[in-house]
């Protein structure tokens, strides 16, 4: 899969970054718009990693400008639940006169929620479900208290590694953010203060202000599309599919009721796209989904899915919902199923297995449940079958050293602090005193005491927290040990010079 790298001389401005070789290719994942994704292995250390060819279309149109983008934005960001940067890559080309091949390296992770809800053998139950959501939150709390918008949330971006750690990831179409940032969950959206681009966030994940044609907007975005997401979980499919902009817009006024002065003022004053806005629509929003969530869901979800932007929930406000302080509480992230890989790739395979299982159905013959994790259904709500199914060897393998999975390496988890290394301080200090994981009553106390341990509940005084740190977010492990110091520097310099160079064109649309 690899390329032939001629023998030659790389230019100054390249020192620093890693070589392909120092990775074994396993496997394309996937290919998109702006690149190609495969799966590898670092040679020097056995991990998994994620590889993403940087296409360029057109050698006169210098380095992508939404690469150069991701690349920056990403080389901010310190979050346990946001995808980490880790290196990347220049690969000379066979012609002298062209740059070569960028390749951004990220950790590679085992599932994508898209994957996972279209997984047959899936079924996520309420904790569950409690937990994905309430990192998502709070890794989009970050992302946007950093001032970003990742314009572009959705099922396919949401990653799930093995530990059960959430990572938002893609941010191909994310930009700054000259708003000011919900710092609180009183403060809400915010009024917009720049125009920037209508053509981001994926159809079925659109907010009705983008559908119109608003360019001042604001965090809300980001917040509609994870209200999405929220309702995916429980329906295992896409709650809005329009076939297009025009038609979109129809369904989400079906679904929230007519557009009114009261729930969407000044309307018809950003309605640049034409959108029809005379509609006569009740509500069903309610309707639909309380057979299928809690109240506190639905309530939450209206919060999310509420038309006018200001008045939308931002991350904040989310976290404070009732949806995660009823029982049953989240699940820890060590406590979710060691899924099977589900990708978003993997989708056609899975409908085909489904379609060979209802064939087996009507031919009498029973279907294949090798795989099934159904017995982490309506037991799994109560805490103390939860712990028991916490510590089933059979889904969890040894603790320290992770089996199960043949293409894992086992030493992963080996070297594992038991609890965040004061590394990761950034995170700690955003987290402050929100309660992550629940509300059992030790877990409301402050994460950490000044030595470094976490509350004073049953894990502290150094024992084991079961929440155990991910090795790809400890930023002295081997992985990590070039990236500050040449990998990310030396595409800097790199990055620096193209945008001097005009490939780089800052006038580009925002």
């Amino acid at each position: 899969m690899t390329e032939h790298v001629p023998k030659q001389s790389r230019p100054s401005r390249y020192v620093g970054m890693s070589k392909l070789d120092k990775y074994e290719v396993l496997q394309q994942l996937g290919q998109g718009t702006f690149g190609m994704v495969f799966k590898a292995r670092q040679k020097s250390t056995g991990k998994l990693v994620a590889l993403k060819k940087l296409i360029v279309h057109d050698s006169k149109d210098g380095f992508p400008i939404t690469a150069f983008r991701e690349i920056t934005i990403m080389k901010q960001f310190k979050h346990l639940n946001v995808l980490q940067l880790i290196d990347m890559i220049h690969e000379n080309s066979e012609d002298t006169k062209k740059p070569g091949f960028f390749y951004t390296v990220t950790p590679y992770i085992s599932s994508d929620l898209n994957g996972l809800l279209n997984n047959p053998r899936v079924r996520l139950t309420n904790p569950q479900i409690k937990c994905i959501m309430k990192q998502v939150l709070h890794g989009i709390d970050y992302i946007h208290n950093q001032h970003y918008l990742h314009r572009d949330i959705k099922t396919a971006n949401i990653l799930l590694d093995w530990f059960g750690v959430v990572k938002i990831a893609d941010f191909g179409l994310a930009r700054g953010y000259h708003g000011p940032a919900p710092v609180d969950a009183a403060a809400g959206a915010g009024g917009g203060l720049v125009e920037y681009t209508g053509l981001v966030v994926t159809r079925w994940y659109r907010p009705p202000e983008l559908l119109l044609g608003e360019r001042k907007y604001t965090t809300a975005v980001d917040m509609w599309g994870i209200g999405c997401v929220l309702g995916e979980m429980y329906k295992k499919k896409p709650i809005l599919e329009g076939k297009s902009d025009l038609d979109q817009a129809d369904m989400i006024f079906r679904l929230l009721g007519s557009p009114t002065p009261e729930n969407f003022p000044n309307a018809d004053l950003i309605n640049r796209n034409g959108v029809n806005l005379h509609v006569d629509y009740p509500r069903t929003l309610e309707n639909e989904f309380g057979a299928i969530m809690t109240p506190a869901a639905v309530r939450l979800l209206s919060g999310l899915l509420t038309m006018d932007p200001r008045k939308r929930f931002n991350a904040a406000k989310a976290l404070e919902s009732d949806f995660f302080k009823m029982e049953p509480v989240a699940c820890l992230p060590e406590e979710l199923p060691k899924f099977e890989e589900s990708h978003e790739q993997d989708i056609k395979r899975y409908k085909e297995e489904k379609k060979r299982a209802n064939e087996s159905i009507g031919s009498g013959r029973p279907p294949n449940r090798s795989l099934d994790h159904s017995h982490y259904g309506a037991d799994y709500e109560t805490p103390r079958k939860r712990r028991d199914l916490a510590h089933d060897n059979r889904w969890r393998g040894e603790r320290r050293g992770w089996g199960g999975n043949r293409d894992w390496n086992r030493d992963w988890g080996r070297d594992w602090s038991r609890d965040y290394s004061r590394e990761s301080r950034d995170y700690r200090d955003y987290r402050g005193s929100r309660d992550f994981h629940g509300s059992r009553p030790w877990q409301n106390q402050d994460y950490r005491d000044t030595r470094g341990h976490w509350g004073d509940g049953p894990h502290a005084n150094g024992g084991p927290h079961p929440y155990k740190r991910n090795p790809q977010d400890r930023s002295s492990s081997s992985l990590y040990a070039q990236t500050e110091k040449t990998s990310l520097s030396a595409v800097k310099d790199y990055l620096i010079d193209k945008k001097k160079e005009g490939g780089a064109d800052p006038k580009a649309k925002r």
